[in-house]
C-alpha cells in the first residue's frame, strides 16, 4: 500500500473519509457512499507498520494503553488528516478524516442570515453545535471562528483534540492548544483559559461534566464560548448537559445553562436529488421563554418554543427540511425518511400545497 498515494487519490476524489482495516481493501467514503479502492485485503502487520511510521511517540504510547489514540498528520505538506486509530477483533484499524485546506465563507454553509449576525455580534454565553458524527460540525465551527476573527480584533483560544483546521487572522491574536501536547485535558485548557485574557474559547467537544463545568463557568465569566456534542437537536442537547452532572448538582447547571447559553445549532447533511449533500439545520436561540423552561425542568416544553416562534431567529428542523423540499433540492421522501417529527413535517408541506 502507497499511503501517500491513497491519500492523494482520496482527495483528488472528493472522500470525506478513508477507511483500513484488516482483511478488507482500503475504502472510502464519498458522499455517503462507502466505496472499496481495489481488491487487495491489507494485512494487520502491513497498518501495524504505517501507524508507527505516523505516529508522534505520545500516541504510540496512548494507542497501546488505551487502545486507541486520536491524532493528526499532513501528507505532502498541504493534504491534513485527522485519525483515530484503534483495535478490534481483526487486529488494528484505522479511520481519517480528510480535512480541507481552505475555511468555507459562511454564508456559503446555507445557514440563515441571522445567524451569521448572531455570531458576529454576541459578546459573551455560550454557542453549541450539535449533530451526529460526520455532519459538519467542525466545518461550521471553523467557518464561524475564520468569520469572526477576520472582523473582530479579538483573542481566540481554541482546545482541540487533536486540532483540526488552521486558523489565521491579521486582525485577531489566535492560539491553538491540543489536548495531550499543550494541555493536559480540555478542563485544564479551559481553566488556564480564565488567566489568559480570551475574548473567545473554542472547546473542541464537551466530553464530562468537569468540562461542561468549566465552559459554562467561561461563558458565565463574559467570554465567548464555542462547542460541540453529539447530539441531534436543541431540547436533547440541553438536557444532556443537566443530564451529565450528579441529581443534587443540576438545579445550579439549570441555573447557570439558562443564563449563559446562547444558540444551539443542530445540523445534518441530507442527501441531493442530483447525489451530493446539503445542510439542512435547527437553530434554536435562547430567550426569556426557553430560559424559563430550562430554570423550571421543562425541557420537553421547547419544541414547542421553536414551533411557535415568531421573532425570525429560529428555524425548526422540519420547516429547514420543508424548504429543501418545496425547492427540490431534496426528495419528499428523503425528507420524510430524516424528520425528527414526520407528521409536523407533512403539515408544513400540506400548508404549502405539497401533498
Amino acid at each position: 500500500m502507497n499511503f501517500e498515494q491513497l491519500v492523494v487519490d482520496a482527495s483528488q476524489k472528493g472522500a470525506s473519509d478513508i477507511h483500513l482495516a484488516v482483511g478488507l481493501p482500503p475504502y472510502f467514503r464519498i458522499t455517503r457512499d462507502l466505496l472499496p479502492q481495489g481488491d487487495t485485503p491489507l494485512e494487520n502487520k502491513e497498518i501495524e507498520e504505517l501507524l508507527m511510521s505516523l505516529l508522534p511517540e505520545r500516541n504510540k504510547k496512548h494507542l497501546q494503553e488505551f487502545r486507541q489514540s486520536d491524532f493528526m498528520i499532513k501528507v505532502q505538506d498541504k493534504i491534513r488528516l485527522r485519525g483515530n486509530a484503534f483495535f478490534e477483533e481483526s487486529g488494528i484499524a484505522v479511520s481519517f478524516r480528510i480535512i480541507p485546506q481552505d475555511i468555507r465563507p459562511f454564508e456559503t454553509l446555507g445557514f440563515p442570515k441571522f445567524v451569521f449576525e448572531h455570531m458576529l455580534k454576541i459578546k459573551s454565553g455560550m454557542v453549541l453545535v450539535v449533530g451526529p458524527t460526520g455532519q459538519g460540525k467542525s466545518t461550521t465551527l471553523a467557518s464561524i471562528l475564520k468569520e469572526r476573527t477576520n472582523q473582530r480584533a479579538e483573542h481566540l483560544i481554541t482546545i482541540e483534540d487533536p486540532i483540526e483546521y488552521l486558523l489565521q487572522s491579521d486582525k485577531s491574536i489566535i492560539r491553538q492548544r491540543e489536548v495531550g501536547r499543550d494541555v493536559v485535558d480540555f478542563k485544564a485548557g479551559i481553566k488556564a483559559g480564565l488567566r489568559e485574557d480570551p475574548d473567545i474559547l473554542m472547546v473542541g467537544e464537551m466530553r464530562d461534566h468537569e468540562t461542561i463545568s468549566a465552559a459554562l463557568t467561561m461563558a458565565e465569566t463574559g467570554h465567548v464560548v464555542y462547542s460541540t456534542l453529539h447530539t441531534n437537536d436543541g431540547a436533547q442537547t440541553v438536557a444532556r448537559i443537566i443530564d451529565v452532572f450528579p441529581a443534587d448538582q443540576q438545579d445550579q447547571v439549570r441555573s447557570q445553562l439558562a443564563s449563559s447559553l446562547s444558540m444551539v445549532i443542530s445540523q445534518r447533511l441530507i442527501p441531493t436529488v442530483d447525489g451530493r449533500l446539503t445542510l439542512a439545520y435547527e437553530i434554536l436561540t435562547n430567550n426569556y421563554a426557553i430560559q424559563n423552561h430550562i430554570r423550571q425542568n421543562k425541557i420537553f416544553q421547547i419544541p414547542n418554543v421553536l414551533q411557535t416562534d415568531n421573532s425570525g431567529e429560529m428555524v425548526e428542523f422540519e420547516q429547514s427540511l420543508a424548504g429543501l423540499v418545496m425547492s427540490e433540492r431534496i426528495s419528499k421522501e428523503i425528507a420524510m425518511d430524516r424528520a425528527n417529527d414526520v407528521e409536523q413535517l407533512k403539515a408544513i408541506l400540506a400548508a404549502n400545497g405539497i401533498q
